[in-house]
């Protein structure tokens, strides 16, 4: 019997009645982001790292919260003990790790508003851990807290905080003969347990109280960062490099100083009229080496120095900036309006006034600028009479960036034209290394 041939299917047949279920359009769906406020905690999402966890365990809820400069930080945590043996735990592991990182949403559409619920999941992992181990550990705990709550104990942290150096050498004898005694074998063995419990509680005690005190090192670094005065490159091997440019003036102000007027008048022969002695015995020589930052530098030190001489005297120590108009008045001729402001905010406190703090740290940072345009040997006496100060207090600002300060020498006083009698007025400020502050005195004077 010949095979009966199956007909080919031609191309554009009917195609088959079925059709492929396709839901209906949506629409616009509109979403609502829900935050999870402080009552409710939301969804949570709970994962069994290596754990074949039984689906019928009710877990209890607890939430600990804290308050950081950021905002309130919770933190959630789940505990299950139906399991006769086993304890379960379920809490956020920030481990570091991508996954940790992640925020997880759940998301909650309803067909009939067609609205997107979208809440935030917190995502925990559970582990268990045997109850019996879990038992010593919080006895032990116990323990420790009980002795370190006892009367002596108490007495002894409070000696150990506030107590003579009598008491406190007391108490650290019977720490040392109780842990002797609770190492010992024999009769007194059976304290051992309590001896070790004091020990422990009154060395804790004592190492908690000591540890966060600083130390004398750490406190004379505080005192020396605090004065009013530039900072100082401590590691510098070079004078130079101990102030450097940048710091005393700022890279954006020295680009606002102009100086062409000064070395234009200079070259010209004219003389430039300033109100200061040291800046007009210097200009013609800078001008002359064509020394350009330093005479920007030295414009500086004019504009501190007009700037200290407008303040107003109020109260004691304390100095009014004078309003913005007279302040200008006060700052000589074309002196640069934004250089001007750049000094008061640099110099001046928050209430725009200048403390007796503000205008050391205004004088010392003159004394630092006269110190580059010097080459790092300044006659003090030219300062002494611009700022108005007295030997003492001109000498005492120099040695408070670091300088020796030494009479002038037989070459220094040919140097400046001045005789040995008239050479008493006058300081010679070296900079050199190692620099020499003054040092930092951290308790109080040794009775005699």
């Amino acid at each position: 019997m010949a095979e009966k041939k199956r007909k080919r299917h031609e191309e554009g047949a009917d195609r088959p009645a079925k059709k492929a279920a396709v839901g209906k359009a949506v629409g616009t769906v509109k979403m609502q982001f829900l935050e999870s406020s402080q009552g409710a905690l939301g969804p949570v999402l709970a994962t069994t790292p290596g754990l074949n966890f039984p689906h019928n365990v009710s877990f209890q809820t607890y939430k600990k919260s804290r308050i950081l400069p950021s905002g309130e930080v919770s933190e959630l945590l789940l505990h299950s003990s139906q399991h006769p043996r086993l304890d379960y735990t379920a809490q956020e592991e920030k481990d570091g790790s991508s996954e940790s990182l992640l925020q997880d949403y759940i998301g909650v559409f309803d067909p009939a508003t067609k609205k997107l619920q979208v809440v935030p999941a917190r995502r925990l992992a559970v582990r268990q851990a045997l109850r019996s181990e879990l038992d010593e550990l919080r006895a032990e705990k116990e323990r420790i807290a009980a002795a370190k709550t006892t009367m002596t104990a108490k007495r002894h942290a409070l000696a150990t905080e506030f107590g003579s150096k009598k008491s406190k050498k007391a108490i650290n004898q019977m720490a040392e003969n109780a842990i002797v005694r609770g190492q010992g074998q024999g009769a007194g063995a059976g304290n051992a347990p309590k001896d070790e419990a004091l020990a422990s509680a009154v060395l804790d005690g004592m190492a908690s109280k000591t540890s966060a005190m600083p130390t004398k090192a750490d406190v004379a670094a505080a005192i020396d960062d605090s004065k009013p005065r530039p900072t100082a490159n401590r590691n510098a091997e070079h004078p130079g490099d101990v102030y450097s440019v940048d710091s005393i003036v700022g890279k954006d102000v020295l680009i606002s100083i102009p100086v062409k007027d000064w070395v234009t008048a200079s070259e010209a022969g004219q003389p430039v009229k300033v109100h200061s002695q040291y800046v007009a015995k210097r200009i013609m020589k800078l001008v002359r080496a064509k020394e350009i930052q330093k005479l920007k530098v030295l414009r500086f030190m004019l504009l501190c120095i007009n700037f200290n001489s407008a303040l107003k005297q109020r109260g004691k120590g304390a100095k009014v900036i004078p309003p913005k108009d007279k302040l200008m008045a006060e700052m000589g001729e074309n002196a640069p309006a934004p250089v001007v402001d750049a000094i008061r905010r640099r110099f001046a406190s928050e209430q725009n006034d200048m403390t007796r703090w503000h205008v050391d740290n205004l004088i010392t940072h003159i004394c630092a600028a006269a110190l580059i345009v010097d080459g790092f040997e300044v006659d003090v006496n030219d300062l002494r009479e611009d700022l108005k100060l007295e030997n003492k207090e001109i000498k005492q600002y120099f040695h408070e960036i670091g300088c020796r300060l030494n009479p002038p020498t037989e070459a220094e006083r040919n140097k400046l034209k001045i005789t040995k009698a008239e050479a008493g007025n006058h300081t010679m400020a070296r900079l050199k290394l190692p620099l020499n502050f003054p040092k930092v005195k951290t308790g109080p004077s040794k009775r005699r």
